[in-house]
């Protein structure tokens, strides 16, 4: 006589029924298994995570926009299309003058006319900007530029101004150092 320790029960699942019945949680499963459960790699696995949203685009703030303006109104003055004074209404009154030298010892280095540059092809050119905000109101921003094989960097200022119509978005330049 033998005897079946470990026994298999298969049912056909109906036609058009899922295979696992939903109505009844007690029913066994359609096969038992032998010592103690199901091996470890078909245990149930742990519920997932619902997918991480997208992350939202950064909104850039007002320091950054106004350090973008300032810089490009520098790379147009360092080609000579603009003039230093055009610096003016973003700059603080008292520092102005030391900003507009700091920018115009750099043409002076760079010794040519717009013309001149474009036709060889070496305009002055922001290549990247990082800003940063230490403190309430405080910008700081680091702008590399490039003229054909030579980069050097400008480091800007800004503070936050609270008289309306006042600088680019609200801040002004108090410091600019040319690297």
């Amino acid at each position: 006589m033998t005897t079946v320790t470990d026994a298999v029960v298969l049912r056909v699942p109906p036609a058009l029924d899922p295979p696992w019945p939903s109505s009844a949680p007690d029913d066994p499963l359609p096969f038992e298994w032998p010592k103690g459960g199901p091996p470890p790699a078909l245990a149930v696995p742990p519920p997932r995570r619902p997918p991480r949203p997208a992350p939202l685009p950064l909104a850039r703030s007002t320091a950054h926009m106004a350090a973008q303006r300032f810089a490009s109104l520098c790379v147009e003055i360092l080609n000579g299309y603009r003039p230093p004074s055009q610096l003016r209404p973003m700059t603080h009154p008292q520092r102005f003058t030391d900003v507009s030298d700091q920018i115009m010892r750099r043409t002076v280095r760079i010794r040519m006319s717009p013309g001149q540059a474009a036709r060889h092809g070496s305009l002055v050119r922001a290549r990247r900007m990082l800003l940063s905000e230490p403190l309430a109101g405080v910008a700081e921003a680091v702008v590399v530029l490039e003229q054909g094989e030579t980069a050097w960097a400008m480091a800007i200022r800004f503070e936050r101004s609270d008289r309306p119509g006042f600088g680019a978005f609200g801040w002004v330049c108090t410091l600019v150092q040319v690297v």
